[in-house]
Order: structure tokens, then sequence, then C-alpha cells
């Protein structure tokens, strides 16, 4: 029997005696094969797919799709009427309507458009357990005959951003890796004024979006959630249904490690909102929610 791949087995490597949530987020980014597939259902890749189709960051399903159009920088139109959502990344926002675009977002459209055309704009669709947004298109990673990762492909010329929301995390690692070649070599976002990350306590208080944030946790509450308050306008949100997220297979979740997180200083990146509790004026303003490890990690003490 054929074992099964799996994103986490890196995390193993981290030293059992450092608290179990420092070393989440502190854990080496390992480049890893991707999602958790079984053995079985890899022979059968192979057996559709290219030998080299076998790569970067996971397996496609073996669903060959043309594209009609590239909408932006991770999202897709197929010739059969179907939107897909690129997993594991997000690309600065193009102008919509009366809605204006990000610096960038031409760029990560041009960008996605050429590794479409690349490839005669056929590629290959991987899943994980969450097939399909709230708006009803795919979510799906996508690949050329090659196997190369458009996904990948973006974040290393700097063109997108990581992000992990669950269910499908399982190419979190690889994808981190994938981001951090084009952040130590500044490109794309990692050049632009407007990506780099905000100081908390620059938030006026209207602010909305995707964005990365630096500040320090002046208070950690626990309750039906934990929430990270910060010096300024925001808090951070770790929903009860994502805390096991957050610790690895050995250990369960516990108080002390979220507690241990008062006083440092992080990065975040996520969806800034407006506060919609009926008590908002007792609370910050603004709330990120993170999903994911992948979305805070500790900068300096």
């Amino acid at each position: 029997m054929i074992a099964s791949l799996s994103v986490s087995a890196a995390v193993s490597l981290v030293p059992r005696k450092t608290n179990f949530l420092i070393r989440t987020l502190l854990a080496p980014l390992v480049k890893t094969l991707g999602m958790q597939i079984p053995g079985v259902f890899l022979c059968l890749c192979s057996l559709f797919l290219p030998s080299a189709a076998v790569a970067e960051c996971g397996f496609p399903a073996g669903e060959l799709v043309q594209v009609a159009r590239v909408s932006d920088g991770d999202t897709l139109k197929l010739q059969d009427g179907r939107s897909v959502r690129v997993l594991g990344i997000n690309a600065p926002e193009i102008v919509h309507s009366n809605k204006p675009g990000q610096p960038l977002g031409r760029e990560s459209r041009a960008a996605a458009q050429a590794f479409i055309e690349a490839g005669k704009s056929k590629v290959y669709l991987g899943f994980e357990r969450e097939t399909h947004d709230h708006y009803g298109r795919l979510l799906a990673h996508v690949y050329d005959s090659r196997g190369r990762s458009l996904a990948a492909a973006q974040l290393r010329s700097g063109m997108a951003l990581q992000i992990a929301v669950p269910p499908s995390i399982a190419q979190m690692d690889c994808l981190l890796s994938a981001e951090r070649e084009a952040r130590q070599k500044s490109l794309g976002v990692w050049r632009d004024n407007y990506w780099q990350p905000l100081p908390a306590l620059s938030l006026r208080g209207d602010e909305t979006g995707f964005r990365l944030v630096r500040g320090r946790i002046a208070k950690v509450d626990i309750n039906s959630a934990v929430w990270l308050e910060f010096e300024g306008k925001l808090v951070a949100k770790v929903a009860k249904k994502d805390w096991p997220l957050f610790a690895d297979q050995k250990n369960d979740w516990q108080k002390s490690g979220w507690l241990a997180l008062k006083g440092k200083r992080v990065e975040l990146r996520g969806w800034i909102r407006p506060q919609q509790s009926r008590r908002s004026q007792q609370f910050k303003p603004l709330v990120m929610q993170l999903r994911s490890p992948s979305s805070i990690k500790i900068t300096a003490n």
C-alpha cells in the first residue's frame, strides 16, 4: 500500500519543547508536494497525465478545461461558462464597475493571461474538499500541461499574495515558499508601497479589503473566539472552529498558547472589515479574521 502524502509532516521537526502556537507560527516553510492525496490516486493520475504534470505544489485532478478569458489575477472564466477562483492566492483587484482597482491589478491579470496563453488556454484543475465558493465559482488549483501551478507562478513573480482559507489549506506551505522568493527579491507587490504591511496604529477605522498589517498585540481575550487586540483600531479574530489548525497533530489547543502572544509583534494578512457587533461602540472598529497559521507570523518581541 502506498502511503498518503501530508504537508503537515514538516511541522513535527520543530522541537516539542517550544510552545505549540509559537512553534506553529515560526515553523520553517518547507516546500512540499501539496495536497494530501492517497497513493492510489497518485497512481491513477500518472495514467492520465504527462509525467511532468505530477509536479509543483500538488496534483491536477485530470480534468482538462479550456479557458475563455482571464478575469483578473486569480479568477478565470472557462469556455463552458463556469468561473474558477484560483486557490491559495489573492491578487490585486482590477477596476469593476464603480469599484476602484488596486495597484498592480492590471499587471497581475496580464501575468495570469500570459501563463494561460503559454498553455494554449488549456489547464488542468485540482480540487480540495470544498469545490465551490458562495458565489458559485469553482475553487481549484490550476496547472498547465507541464504541471506548473498558476498560483505558484503568480506568487513567485510578486503578482499575488498567499492566503489559505480552510478547508482548502493543503498547499499552504508550498505556496508560502513561492511567495517568499518574490518577497526576498522585492518583486511585484513587494516593491509597491501600497502592499507593504500597514502599521496597526496608522489605521483610521475606514479601511477595508485584503491587506497586510503589523503591530503589537496589546490584549488577548478568549471566549467563543480568540480576540487579539492591537494598539489602535484593529482586533484579529480566530473562530473556535479554526483553533485546531493553529496546533500541530501532537498537541491539542491550549489556552496558554494564545495568551503567550500578548506583547508580541506580529504580521497579519487577511480581509479588514468593519466590526458588526451590536455593541460595536465597545469594541475596536475594524476586525480581521485569521483562518489559518499563514495569516499570522511573529516578527519581533
